[in-house]
């Protein structure tokens, strides 16, 4: 959740680039970061709660865990670290290798726990990836923690509102 407030903060509160990564390294949440934390809670909540009335939860909520976490990988190692500092940064990144070999491993554990239902959750855990990716790299040339932290809470959504949708 820190890592989406304050890509929200940083991408949306700054005019320059090096504004955009000021604010995303102070502590304080702004507006836009709260809005992120309640929009992408309430929509969790709701996807949730559906996903519950609907049965099956727990292999559902494995996948997604699984979904959320793998475009992280391929996040980093696609586009280069936007600080040259960091947690990102001194992390390093994984080859396009490791990170293709971490997506097939996910898929293949939605795959073995939903079925059919695994390709429409694959598709909105990379489509926000991607959208988010072209985002930062335009707005700030790269990835940082946060990025990564805001790349995974965003596929999770997308994945529980896909699962919500199946009833």
């Amino acid at each position: 959740e820190d890592g989406l407030s304050d890509t929200a903060d940083g991408l949306y509160g700054g005019w320059t680039r090096e504004r955009r990564l000021e604010i995303m390294k102070d502590s304080r949440v702004g507006s836009y970061g709260v809005l992120a934390l309640v929009l992408v809670t309430l929509g969790r909540w709701s996807a949730l709660t559906a996903v519950l009335v609907y049965g099956g939860h727990w292999t559902a909520l494995v996948a997604t865990g699984a979904l959320s976490r793998a475009p992280m990988a391929l996040v980093m190692a696609l586009l280069p670290n936007a600080r040259g500092e960091g947690l990102s940064h001194a992390t390093g990144r994984p080859s396009v290798a490791v990170a293709l070999v971490g997506l097939a491993l996910a898929v293949a554990i939605a795959g073995v726990l939903t079925g059919w239902t695994a390709v429409p959750l694959v598709f909105a855990a990379l489509a926000v990836s991607v959208m988010l990716a072209f985002s930062v790299l335009r707005r700030i040339g790269g990835q940082t923690g946060d990025i990564l932290g805001a790349t995974q809470q965003l596929a999770e959504v997308a994945c529980l509102a896909v699962l919500s949708a199946r009833g």
